[in-house]
């Protein structure tokens, strides 16, 4: 979707480069791409260190152990949005917890 909000229509992507494999939709359809564009104000990009270090707070502060989709919006909110959002109250939704032991502590250590 970032991709197609940067070119202003529908794009795709050849294959999927990040470890929130649930994040990375082949393609935007038309209806999706119009309806983000119509109540989406901004993306925001996070990479795998970034879910990496959200899924880490994530589970050493409150004990979830979340998928690297589901710690997305905590990573937005420490890297790129932590100056813009210092301060203010904020409220995130954490979902997802489809990751095995094995895999989250690899993703984690």
């Amino acid at each position: 979707m970032h991709r197609s909000f940067a070119a202003g229509q529908p794009q795709g992507i050849d294959e999927v480069r990040t470890i929130a494999d649930s994040l990375g939709a082949p393609h935007a359809e038309p209806y999706s791409f119009g309806l983000c564009r119509r109540f989406v104000d901004q993306l925001v990009l996070v990479d795998d260190q970034q879910l990496r270090q959200a899924m880490r707070l994530l589970y050493d502060e409150m004990k979830l152990v979340v998928e690297p989709a589901g710690a997305a919006a905590t990573a937005a909110l420490c890297g790129p949005l932590s100056d813009r959002l210092s301060g203010k109250r904020v409220g995130l939704i954490v979902c997802g917890s489809n990751i095995d032991p094995g895999t989250f502590h690899r993703f984690i250590s």
